[in-house]
Parts: C-alpha cells; structure tokens; sequence
C-alpha cells in the first residue's frame, strides 16, 4: 500500500501550528528569525544545517568587503580627480643672460710701482729736507742733503795727499830731465873719448872712466823714471780714493732715482741717523699694485696674467680692473695668536691696468681673482638645477600651463647660478619654487604667478 505523501509535511505543520498561534496557509513555511540563535550557535544545528549555514556567512562577508574596496576607491578616484583638476600654484619666471664666474677672494694692501723706502748710507746728520709729502719730482732731484763729518773730514786728507803727491810728481820729473842730461852729457863725452883714444891722446883707463860713468847716469834715469811711474801711480790711487769719498759724500745728498711721488717723510733737518736708516719713501705715481696673501689651496688654482677686480672694503665700492703679475714660489707661515698655530700664506702682486688716482697705498683692498669667466651665458639659479636618474632637468610650464621636465645641459657652476648649455631658451618659462606640499608632475596642470619680474636673477 503506497505511502501517503503528506504526512510528514502535516506533523511538521502541526508542530510549527503549536509554536505559532497565526494560521499559516499549507504552502507557507514560517520564516526564521533574524535573532534565532539557530542561524548562528552551530551546536543547535545537525551536521546538515551547519553545512547550509557557512556559503551564506561567506557571502555576507565577501559582501562587506567588496563595499569597503568600492567606496575607497570611489574617494581615491575623487581625491585624484580634485587635485588633477584643481591647479598648483607656482612662481614663474624666464632664464637670464648674465657673466657667470668662479673666482678666488682675498684681502691686500695697496701700493705704488716700485715703491721703495730710501735709507742712510751711513751714520749722518740730515742738513736740509729738500722736499714734500705727495710731492711729485722727476729723475735726478735731490730730495735730501745729509751730513757726515768724519766723511768730510776724510775728504779734506785725501785733498791734501793728494796734493803732496802732485808735488811729489813734479820733483820726480825734475829729476828724471836733469838725470836724461846727465846721460846725454855722459854719451857725449864717452864719444869723444873713443876719438881720442883713437888718435893716441888719451889712454884706454880714461876711456873706460867715461864708459863707467855713462853706465852709472842711464842707471839713474832708470831710478828717476821707475820714481816718477811710482809717483804717478800713488797720484792715481790717490784720486780713485778721492772719488770714493767724494761719492760717498754725494750718496749723502739723497736724489729721486726715477719719476716718483714722495709718500712719507721720516726725517728733519738736524736729525742724527744711523746708517740703513729710513729717510724717506717714494713710489711710481704710474703705477698701481696690490700686494696680497692666497691660501695654499687658492693659489695652486691662480696663475701670472689672471684678471682681477680691486675695491675699497666697504659698502658699495668700485672696482677698479688689473691682472696678477707675480706669485711667490713658495709659501710663507706666520704664526698666530698665543696658541702658536699657523696658517701657510701665498705672497702674490696685483697691478691695476689703469692708476685709479684714488686708492691710498698702505690701505686696505678687496681682491677678486676671476678664474673663469662666461660672458652673456644662460643662466638659473643652482637651486633649479634637478638631478634624477642621471639626468638633469628642470620644470618648464608649457603652452598648456602644465608642468613638464626639460632635459638641459650645463656648464659653468658658480655658488650663485649654472650656465645652461643646451635645452632650454630665454623665452622659456621656468618653475623658480617647487610647491612644499605637493610634488611635481609631469602633466600636473599648475598656475603662475611671476616672481617679480621678467627674468630671476642668478
């Protein structure tokens, strides 16, 4: 006998019509409650139910997840979307044509062409100054008239032996004439003898008496000529002697030894002097120098013939243009302070092209020794200068007011600005700052704002 088809569906109604008060229509099942701990506690569940249950957990999980990922990514899409919309604001301006150099400073001391201090030849007395500071005086002036009375006194000697020699001289002539006649009187007689003996009139011993006294007067003319030599050369010594202290009296009357400027008097009339003493100090109007100091590492870099710039320090000064004309082979160390350290110094002159008439020598100057200079270069600041990935670049804003890189080339890189070699033109538009709080990117749409002017300055 077949089974009756409904009769577990009617206990199960039944049972759900005893837990349920409202009638429930015979298709209808009562659906379970979201708070039902059938659906979550797995132990009120068999090993079917449970087995129903997890597919709808993972779901709901899944769910949840792909939510959180859709709305994050719809912020992020929105976030992009503003800042690739909304512009970036930068300051703008072009590339500059200026004189980049690298240079050497240093500080010198200005001075005159051959300027040179004039001091006693010996121990003097000034007897008249003859000249003025800031005086100007030609080749030959006598600037100084010095004393010396032991050099005068051996002046008056060397006259007066001089005189005595003369004298002396003069008898030895005497002598040598009067010893020339004896001779000649001699030979006369000697000749007449060899006649007379001849002829028999006078015997040979008288012949050999004259012979003898012939003999005897050349023999004098001989002493008289070697004491009229002797005193001829006593003369000449005697007057090489007499120029000496004549020289030397006149080296007492300090003359200009070129065209020169007389820069400091150090003496007065009637002021007693040693010898090397300094009398004066003069100096070449013509000429301008400037002696300075380079450290040893500055001065392996300056070379004879650099140009240079010289300045008064102070605010403001002009500069006056020159070139090095000489550098110390060799440094020089002075010690400092009560620590006794030291420093190397590079003794190094400096001559203006021109005399500026208005640097003071002796003062203090600002010296630039320009190492390598490019005129009309392009030139940005350093600081605009970018390095990534081994390129160099800078940000250009193009037609389209977007950021781009703009590969460029460099050349000359001064503390201040970098030449630009090759990439970029004057009329390009350079971002001058980077924005703090957003970088750059190619394609970022960004707004200019000019940084006060038509070009920045390196």
């Amino acid at each position: 006998m077949p089974p009756e088809p409904h009769s577990d569906t009617s206990s199960r109604t039944n049972a759900s019509a005893d837990a349920d008060p409202l009638p429930l229509g015979p298709d209808q099942a009562k659906p379970p409650s979201p708070l039902s701990p059938g659906l979550f506690d797995d132990d009120l569940l068999d090993d079917g139910d449970r087995a129903k249950s997890r597919p709808g957990l993972r779901w709901l999980v899944a769910s949840g997840l792909v939510l959180v990922l859709g709305v994050g990514g719809w912020l992020g899409y929105r976030t992009w979307q503003r800042r690739s919309v909304d512009p970036v604001v930068v300051t703008t301006g072009t590339p500059s044509r200026d004189t980049l150099e690298n240079r050497v400073d240093a500080s010198g001391v200005m001075s005159l062409g051959n300027q040179q201090i004039l001091k006693a030849p010996a121990d003097v007395t000034v007897e008249a100054v003859l000249v003025e500071e800031r005086q100007r005086v030609e080749q030959g002036t006598v600037l100084l008239r010095l004393r010396d009375r032991s050099l005068e006194q051996e002046l008056d000697e060397a006259q007066i032996e001089t005189d005595i020699l003369r004298l002396q001289r003069q008898r030895n002539a005497e002598v040598l004439r009067d010893r020339q006649r004896t001779v000649r009187r001699a030979e006369e007689r000697l000749s007449e003898s060899r006649s007379l003996v001849d002829q028999g009139f006078i015997s040979e011993d008288e012949y050999n008496q004259d012979r003898d006294a012939l003999e005897t007067a050349q023999s004098e003319l001989r002493g008289a000529e070697v004491e009229l030599q002797r005193s001829e050369l006593e003369i000449r010594q005697n007057q090489a002697k007499l120029t000496n202290v004549r020289a030397r009296i006149a080296d007492n009357a300090i003359v200009a030894p070129f065209d020169a400027v007389v820069l400091n008097i150090d003496v007065q009339p009637g002021d007693g002097v040693q010898s090397e003493g300094t009398l004066l100090t003069i100096g070449d109007p013509n000429q301008e120098v400037v002696l300075f100091d380079l450290m040893t590492l500055d001065a392996n870099k300056v070379s004879v013939n650099m140009p240079v710039r010289v300045s008064i320090i102070g605010p403001n000064p002009e500069k006056y243009l020159g070139r090095v004309v000489s550098i110390a082979p060799q440094a020089i160390t002075d010690s400092e302070g009560d620590g006794g350290s030291s420093q190397a110094m590079v003794k190094a002159i400096a001559q203006l092209d021109r005399p500026s008439g208005v640097l003071i020598p002796g003062s203090s100057v600002s010296v630039e020794v320009i190492l390598v200079q490019r005129e009309n270069a392009l030139a940005l600041p350093t600081n605009l200068i970018q390095q990534e990935g081994g390129e160099t670049f800078v940000w250009v804003v193009d037609d389209d007011s977007r950021a781009q890189k703009r590969l460029v080339t460099t050349g000359l890189d001064t503390l201040e600005a970098v030449e630009i070699v090759s990439g970029l033109k004057d009329t390009d538009t350079v971002i001058l700052n980077l924005p703090p709080d957003q970088p750059l990117e190619e394609g970022m749409t960004v707004e200019s704002t000019p940084a006060g002017g038509p070009r920045p300055t390196p």
